[in-house]
């Protein structure tokens, strides 16, 4: 019997691939319903992957990325289109390689995993809690749920996620139960998670979305540079793709109690010295517009009327009444708005989990603990991250299917 704690991509996929090979398969989730996470991801149309080249996959995750090396050898995004493919939902690729089902709906990918669950005639155990892992003589038996009952078990894969979006269920309990079989805990930190900054502007740019833009991070001497892409202002500071991604970075240079600023550049195709000659273009062909007016073809009105107040430009002036000094302050705002950040947001709006299980205590090549055996692990329990992108689910389906594949081996832990 193979028991897998946890009922979102990871824990699917893993039941899905152990129950493949005609294995008896319980999967425990202790909500509900299956996928409330996954419903969440993409902004409802569930980022799934990215179509990146498999060495790049690995280069989108932080330190412990060449963990996954071979997790996504057993299966990797081109597996994990055609395994969707193959049951009749086709997917589509957006910027950056970004990979959704064509319905734009989390609802179909759930429903498509749930139906390969019916199919495979897997047992499902919902509203059950996994109180611990029971282990005999350094081997798995089964596991005690929170209202007493056991559940006899020689495999048993922890996909219980990790702390973000806790009103899903994600609270960490996988987690728990590894460091209560003496497994190391990596300490957990919110990742890909919005910045607040130390600034009023965000409050006064609240829901203004900036497309096309580079951020530069700055501690010290240190710099991390986004790639090009969407930036969008909370109340308290900024979220979006390109923030998220760099997010990680900037909570461990905030936690070493370094300063952070960020530089926002919304023209970064350009140098500042082709922007102001584009904007000395602009204005030649318009000069007796209001200088607003042909701002707004570089930027939003809310952000580019910041952008004049900052510069000291009076709101009405007109375009043939700019000065060199004010145009030059200017494109150093385009070029560069300059904020510190204060910290990131907290697990309950950061998208994933940093920490968790350590790697080096979990066998790469089966996901399978170094430490019991018949324990495996897949998914945000362990610690692995990776950037905005489609790139965490990626992680997730890609070790959920190994370790289901090593539980069900028949030659497993012999």
């Amino acid at each position: 019997m193979i028991v897998i704690i946890g009922g979102g991509p990871a824990g699917i996929m893993a039941a899905i691939s152990a129950a493949s090979d005609q294995n008896e398969v319980t999967l425990v989730e202790k909500n509900e319903h299956f996928g409330r996470k996954l419903l969440l991801t993409g902004g409802g149309r569930c980022n799934l992957t990215n179509i990146c080249g498999p060495e790049d996959l690995i280069h989108h995750f932080s330190k412990t990325g060449s963990f996954l090396r071979d997790a996504f050898k057993a299966f990797d995004n081109n597996d994990l289109i055609s395994f969707f493919a193959g049951r009749g939902l086709k997917t589509k690729v957006e910027e950056n390689g970004r990979v959704f089902p064509v319905t734009d709906k989390a609802s179909s990918v759930l429903g498509l995993l749930e139906e390969e669950l019916k199919k495979l005639k897997i047992k499902v155990l919902v509203n059950t809690s996994v109180k611990e892992i029971i282990v005999s003589q350094s081997a798995v038996k089964g596991v005690l749920c929170e209202d007493g009952t056991i559940v006899e078990a020689d495999k048993v894969i922890v996909a219980a996620g990790g702390l973000s979006y806790k009103a899903t269920g994600s609270t960490g309990d996988g987690i728990r139960l590894a460091g209560k079989l003496g497994h190391k805990i990596v300490p957990l930190k919110p990742g890909l998670a919005a910045l607040t900054l130390e600034s009023t502007l965000p409050e006064r740019l609240e829901g203004v979305s900036l497309n096309d833009v580079k951020l530069i991070f700055k501690a010290g001497k240190k710099k991390v540079a986004s790639e090009k892409g969407s930036i969008i202002f909370t109340k308290n500071g900024i979220s979006g793709p390109v923030t998220l991604s760099s997010s990680s970075k900037v909570a461990d240079w905030l936690n070493e109690g370094k300063k952070v600023s960020i530089e926002i550049d919304i023209m970064p195709v350009l140098d500042p010295k082709a922007t102001e000659e584009m904007l000395i273009k602009k204005i030649s062909e318009s000069s007796i517009k209001g200088l607003k007016n042909i701002l707004k073809e570089f930027a939003p009105m809310r952000f580019t009327d910041i952008l004049l107040e900052l510069s000291k430009i009076p709101q009405d002036k007109k375009a043939n009444q700019l000065t060199s000094k004010e145009r030059k302050d200017l494109i150093m705002l385009l070029k560069g708005l300059k904020l510190d950040v204060i910290n990131t947001v907290s697990f309950e709006k950061a998208q994933i989990t940093r920490g968790g299980v350590s790697v080096k205590e979990i066998d790469p090549k089966t996901m399978g603990s170094k430490k019991v055996k018949g324990l495996y692990f897949a998914g945000e329990t362990m610690d692995i991250d990776g950037d905005c992108g489609g790139f965490n689910l990626q992680a997730a389906f890609s070790t959920g299917y190994l370790a289901g594949l090593s539980a069900g081996s028949k030659n497993a832990d012999l």
